[in-house]
């Protein structure tokens, strides 16, 4: 599946990647810690929920527990 943002698009894999890059950069921080990434991921999920399929969210949140 391709995923359209901002004019490019990208397989679900890239699209994602990138997400968690841009989470990474966000904290200025290398490594990053897990609760801070983990932190910056929902942040950038609740901005995106439209975008993002429902049940691979489900997924996300259950594997995090």
């Amino acid at each position: 599946m391709m995923i359209n943002y901002q004019g490019e698009d990208f397989t679900e894999t890239e699209f994602y990647g990138r997400e968690i890059l841009e989470a990474i950069q966000l904290t200025n921080k290398f490594p990053t810690p897990k609760k801070v990434l983990i932190e910056r991921l929902e942040e950038m999920i609740h901005e995106q929920l439209d975008l993002i399929d429902k049940e691979e969210l489900n997924n996300y949140i259950h594997a995090k527990k």
